[in-house]
């Protein structure tokens, strides 16, 4: 019996590397895969530099997509302050709200045994007197009075016994409440995750605006969606003029000031007309952001922001999204 089942577990364990054995040859063909094309990418790259005419191209399309990068990373610097900012203040009010509820229930405690522990006193006193009045019927024609004496006596023991146990189980109950941990903080809640979300998309049409006012918010798109070859940027003094507008777009990007203030206004604007598919979604329908020429949906008296970040997917939105 021993031999079989060292037979049958050798089995399993042969069984169990064969499928971890296929899964990793799986994995590796796979990585060969993913390796011939990054050198295919590579050898590409390396003729388009090689090439004078379109050299300079190659290098205005990954600086724009380093402004890409870059917008993407202060609009994530900007929604973790928010969310970080918000999730202190929402556990110091849950914190606080538990505390009082605590505070109160401690309250209802501590009256319920001060009435206990006054029972408890009054029966002790009451029983203190039927064994002071015991001790002097000491006659022998107190005998029948004794026996019924004795009787009340051993209820009244009963008695104080219960209140002392009441007394008992109400101090565990209120050790218990100043023992307890508070409830853990279950996170941001809806209306706030709403509010950060728009806050973030504000300022992605914020940094929109400021990348546009070189011209090249629609070229960084176009950048990250097409390949270096499918890209054609001119000659060698627009590449240039591409590349001096890039670095002032990532100079406005990093040192823009007053966002806040810039993005309130856009946050008022998108919390009045924003829309959400359900009652628990945390992120607004991109139709409902639309820009139409005439100004905002619903006839709005602020002029809506001309790019929809949250249907284009600007500087990778939707990663940075709370839901």
């Amino acid at each position: 019996m021993q031999l079989f089942q060292n037979r049958a577990g050798l089995k399993k364990a042969y069984a169990d590397l064969k499928d971890e054995f296929h899964l990793l040859r799986d994995r590796l063909k796979q990585q060969e895969g993913a390796t011939i094309r990054i050198q295919e990418q590579l050898d590409a790259l390396g003729e388009l530099l090689a090439d004078p005419a379109t050299g300079y191209g190659a290098l205005v399309f990954y600086q724009l997509r380093a402004l890409w990068k870059t917008c993407h990373q202060r609009i994530a610097a900007f929604a973790t302050e928010l969310t970080t900012q918000q999730e202190a203040r929402e556990a110091a009010k849950h914190a606080e709200d538990c505390e009082a509820e605590r505070n109160v229930r401690r309250a209802a405690a501590d009256e319920r045994l001060a009435a206990a522990a006054a029972e408890a006193d009054a029966k002790r006193s009451h029983q203190a007197a039927l064994e002071s009045e015991l001790a002097r019927l000491n006659a022998f024609w107190h005998y029948f009075r004794r026996r019924a004496l004795h009787k009340t006596l051993a209820a009244a023991r009963d008695e104080v016994v219960t209140a002392e146990a009441v007394v008992g189980h109400l101090h565990a109950e209120r050790r218990a409440i100043d023992t307890e941990a508070l409830p853990p903080f279950p996170g941001i809640s809806l209306n706030a995750r709403r509010n950060i979300n728009l806050a973030i998309i504000g300022y992605a049409e914020l940094v929109c605006e400021h990348v546009d006012a070189f011209g090249l918010t629609v070229r960084t798109k176009e950048a990250m969606a097409r390949r270096v070859q499918e890209m054609n940027f001119g000659g060698r003094g627009d590449c240039e003029g591409y590349m001096q507008r890039v670095q002032k777009a990532i100079s406005a990007v990093v040192n823009q000031r007053q966002v806040n203030s810039a993005v309130k206004v856009k946050l008022e604007r998108l919390r009045a007309h924003c829309e959400y598919r359900n009652s628990a979604d945390t992120v607004p329908t991109a139709d409902s952001l639309a820009y139409t020429p005439t100004g905002p949906a619903r006839g709005a008296s602020t002029i809506a922001s001309p790019w929809n970040v949250l249907a284009e997917d600007y500087w990778d939105l939707y990663t940075l999204l709370l839901r």
